[in-house]
């Protein structure tokens, strides 16, 4: 069994009650079995009102308003406060901590959706390093479904490549990202073909094509090749507009998870695409540009964050350009936001990135409405072709 750790968890510590927007409001938090058999256990008063803060059909905490039953007013848990740490659920102790399994493979990062974990990962002088480690025994995690091993070790390169990519500051980050997905777009392209011809396929042989798709990605002078490519697909001011109003339009399906969600969505919209005239929306976005090349390290860390997160999921579906597609989308609606605040405050900073961070977070991670609609407009609507969120970067003419 290998585990792989971000280095950056060390960093994180909660903040309990001075959280501005605290991890126990928005949605029902589920009990675990054990969990859930310590608390029908537990006597007198605290027992009972355990019992009523329990949605014991559905094995959640029920919820007060917003809340969990069991924030108290100073916004800290009263579960915490009458039975300590191990006391608390698992879901409770381990978040912001993530956890996903590929096999003989666990990997553990910080999740976004935490105000104080997103600070840590876009703060991160590591931008994003691992550290790995071996454990003792021979057994194997527990899941749904098997994992090609062989497929999983093409993904473990691409995505090498991919951070690789998003590491190299002599572009920005938009075009960093858009070489990432024009690399992942050609890899699922001669993954399915491979996979798709029931013709077997040796290890030596993928190593080889993967490869020489890895390597125009680094050929010398790649970076500017690229761009000069790119501006074939530079669009008109309205197009990249109308295009980038849609993207965020779609979120208007989703489900809130925090309540002001919708509200703060149509106040986007309406101050960005119809509040002013299309050449005030290009002098907008090209003076927060400016401003925003201020913030590369946390830009490139948010990039890395949503890579390292998504990508080696694709061994369950196959769909590795989707995981990337999701990638380039989350960071430029991110930006959105952060364009929305500069528009609104006249100033962009780290902390407006943070709230924009996690509160995008939330709703599309914490939601699995939300993460199924996306992953079925990514697949399956016209706006996300290549070409289509190529033009959505690439600039104005």
């Amino acid at each position: 069994m290998r585990y792989r750790i971000q280095r950056n968890l060390e960093n994180f510590v909660c903040t309990g009650g001075e959280c501005e927007d605290t991890c126990c409001k928005g949605w029902r938090i589920g009990i675990d079995r054990e969990s859930y058999r310590l608390y029908r256990g537990v006597k007198g008063r605290f027992g009972r009102r355990l019992l009523l803060g329990i949605d014991h059909k559905e094995h959640c905490f029920r919820l007060k308003g917003a809340a969990c039953a069991f924030l108290n007013r100073e916004g800290l848990c009263d579960i915490y406060k009458e039975l300590g740490r191990e006391g608390m659920c698992r879901e409770c102790r381990a978040y912001p901590r993530h956890v996903e399994d590929y096999g003989r493979l666990r990997e553990v990062m910080l999740s976004l959706s935490c105000p104080e974990a997103a600070r840590v990962i876009l703060d991160d002088e590591e931008r994003g390093a691992w550290r790995e480690q071996k454990s003792g025994g021979k057994g194997r995690i527990e899941q749904k479904e098997e994992v090609d091993g062989l497929l999983l070790k093409n993904f473990e390169k691409l995505r090498e490549a991919i951070v690789c990519i998003l590491k190299n500051r002599e572009a920005g980050i938009e075009q960093r990202l858009l070489v990432a997905l024009a690399l992942a777009h050609d890899f699922q392209r001669h993954q399915n073909l491979l996979y798709g011809d029931g013709r077997p396929c040796s290890e030596q042989e993928q190593g080889e094509w993967l490869d020489r798709l890895t390597g125009k990605a680094f050929a010398w002078g790649g970076s500017e090749k690229f761009s000069r490519k790119m501006q074939s697909l530079y669009v008109k001011e309205m197009e990249q507009m109308i295009r980038i109003a849609a993207w965020m339009r779609l979120m208007e399906e989703w489900e809130p998870v925090l309540p002001e969600w919708n509200r703060r969505l149509e106040q986007l919209c309406r101050c960005l695409y119809h509040g002013q005239s299309v050449e005030e929306y290009a002098r907008l976005r090209r003076s927060f540009e400016e401003r925003a090349a201020d913030f590369e390290r946390e830009w490139e860390n948010l990039a890395l964050y949503f890579v390292n997160t998504y990508v080696l999921g694709a061994v369950y579906d196959g769909d590795v350009y989707g995981k990337v597609k999701l990638a380039v989308f989350s960071v430029r609606v991110i930006r959105e936001w952060c364009l929305f605040r500069y528009k609104v405050t006249g100033r962009i900073s780290k902390e407006q990135i943070v709230e924009a961070a996690f509160r995008y977070s939330r709703e599309m991670e914490n939601s699995d409405r939300n993460w199924e609609l996306l992953e079925w407009e990514l697949k399956k609507n016209p706006l996300f072709r290549l070409d289509g969120m190529m033009r959505v970067h690439c600039g104005q003419r």
